[in-house]
């Protein structure tokens, strides 16, 4: 099969061999314990298992878990019993399993711990950060609540994600431009509000809307102002409008959340520059005026967010307002760059002002890794089903039978408690669409797999009108991810497959909530066609995927 000509990098790259060994070198190297515990959730009144790894190259006595359950009023010490060594190639060196057996802790316990080794001559090493010192030691955090469950509205969420900018201006307005696609098209709440009924009719119950909140750029990752919504989007009153009639037709709305990092134009950071003390604690500096940012770009500097730090504490206040705002939920940016401790806090902020909302991540790091953070979110976007489904229909890199293993597989190492809503592309990547040549039957497949799967379908905006792209994000010259962010051509007439498909398949998985805790068997298994067996309880389902030449198919009964 010849070369596909556009490269398909996921954000992260981490199935690529080097940058996969290199990870999981510097995730066993020394002494770690990366949030291990079993089970994944423990609840209140269960015991649960801490574990730790040591490599060869680190000469370790024993292991012990410092801890407290009284919020760091008095700590307590546990040794760990060492377990089976096994030979790691990559790292190359004998890995040491330690394994400590806690006892149940009550509802609304929170446990505050650290691990260390005890190394020859009295020195400690901290796991994660192999710091000496407790002070630069990462501190692991569990609370034990039982509410910390997704809410039941989730389970049958089909989330339509909105990028503002480039969805519709509204008030019959034409575009600002549409050759710049750095700069704003003009985009407003306004649009939104006029095309509910347009993708309720599309058969999606939940809103994701990309970052509404003050800041210089069209995509609005980089937040200068938390508290307000940016002028060229709108004001707060067509926000409340938006929330309230969006409610009214059962449609629920969902708000990006970048808690990583803001914009450099956020009148903290200035003042922080200026040389004001108070405010330079907001955020993560090398050597002052040299700060730490988001990928080293320089309009996004990292905020620190320490337990005591001011920052933090004006996060978790924004997180309270805007679902006092009639906010459902939040979808969690680079989520992996902010503490566990921080998520905790901020899924206790939230549940306090709406038992019922829902919050899920973008972590794209290994499956043993996106779990640590449950507990502070309901869940995770699925990276893994997103490669799944491009590497199959768009770039036709995988074979059925890889995609059957995966989908067999697909619950193992998550709980059944832990949302991994799924999509087939975003703003961070080329379109699918585009991906697949522009290849309708590749898309709709992908599409009716996407509904069918456990996970909670998200679709990009423009999908449903097979809307493209110019150049691949990864072309020379190209502008990045601003290639897969057009705008909607309105004046186009409808009609596409792809919305066809949706309509379809939201109304069956509407009739089939099941489908969300069902488990795929692949039952006959050809090299252009697979046929699965999925099942939950005593409701069962048969589906085929079939690939003749180009085209695709997938049909279930």
């Amino acid at each position: 099969m010849a070369a596909h000509p556009y490269p398909d990098h996921l954000f992260g790259d981490l199935d690529q061999p080097a940058k996969g060994a290199l990870h999981h070198i510097s995730q066993t190297r020394g002494l770690h314990h990366a949030y291990r515990i079993f089970p994944w959730l423990p609840k209140p009144e269960e015991p649960f298992r801490i574990t730790a790894t040591s490599s060869s190259d680190l000469p370790v006595h024993r292991v012990l878990l410092r801890y407290s359950i009284d919020y760091g009023k008095s700590w307590q010490e546990e040794p760990f019993l060492a377990g089976e060594r096994h030979w790691d190639t990559l790292s190359w060196s004998w890995l040491t399993e330690w394994r400590l057996d806690f006892g149940a802790l009550t509802e609304g316990s929170d446990l505050i711990y650290q691990v260390y080794a005890e190394l020859p001559g009295g020195e400690r090493r901290f796991a994660d950060t192999q710091s000496a010192e407790a002070d630069g030691a990462t501190t692991f955090r569990l609370e034990f609540n039982r509410q910390n469950q997704p809410p039941a509205w989730a389970e049958d969420a089909r989330v339509y994600q909105v990028f503002v900018d480039r969805f519709n201006p509204g008030r019959g307005r034409e575009w600002l431009q549409t050759a710049d696609l750095t700069k704003p098209f003009g985009g407003t709440l306004r649009g939104v509000i006029e095309k509910l009924d347009y993708i309720r009719e599309l058969g999606f119950n939940t809103l994701w809307l990309t970052p509404i909140f003050c800041s210089p750029s069209h995509h609005g990752y980089d937040t200068s102002d938390y508290l307000r919504v940016e002028p060229r989007l709108g004001t707060e009153a067509d926000l409340r409008e938006l929330l309230d009639l969006a409610h009214a037709k059962g449609l629920r709305v969902l708000l990006d959340f970048v808690a990583n990092h803001c914009s450099n134009r956020h009148e903290r950071f200035q003042s922080a520059l200026a040389g004001d003390e108070s405010s330079k604690a907001w955020f993560k500096w090398k050597t002052f005026p040299q700060y730490e940012s988001f990928y080293d770009v320089p309009g996004m500097p990292c905020l620190n967010l320490e337990a005591d730090s001011p920052a933090r504490a004006h996060l978790l206040e924004v997180a309270r307002y805007w679902l006092h705002f009639g906010a459902d939920g939040y979808r969690l940016d680079y989520a992996n760059g902010p503490s566990r401790d921080f998520w905790l806090d901020f899924m206790q902020a939230c549940k306090a002002v709406n038992p019922d909302c829902w919050t899920f991540g973008e972590i794209v790091a290994p499956a043993d890794e996106q779990i640590t953070f449950a507990g502070g979110m309901h869940g995770t976007l699925d990276f893994f089903s997103c490669q799944a489904l491009r590497e199959t229909f768009a770039t036709g890199n995988w074979a059925l039978s890889h995609l059957a293993g995966y989908l067999e597989n697909y619950w193992v190492g998550f709980p059944r408690g832990f949302s991994r809503p799924a999509f087939i592309d975003n703003h961070d990547m080329n379109r699918f669409y585009f991906t697949a040549l522009e290849s309708v039957s590749a898309q709709v497949a992908a599409l009716k797999l996407l509904y069918l799967m456990p996970g909670a379908p998200i679709v990009y905006y423009g999908s449903e009108r097979e809307l493209s792209q110019r150049q691949s994000i990864h072309a020379d010259g190209a502008l990045g991810f601003d290639q897969a962010r057009e705008a909607v051509n309105w004046a186009e007439q409808e009609g596409h497959a792809s919305a066809r498909t949706m309509r379809e398949m939201a109304a069956f998985r509407r009739e089939n909530p099941w489908l969300s805790r069902a488990c795929w068997q692949a039952r006959e298994l050809e090299e252009q066609r697979v046929v699965f067996d999925v099942g939950e309880s005593d409701r069962h389902l048969t589906v085929e995927i079939r690939r003749d030449g180009c085209d695709w198919s997938v049909t279930y009964e």
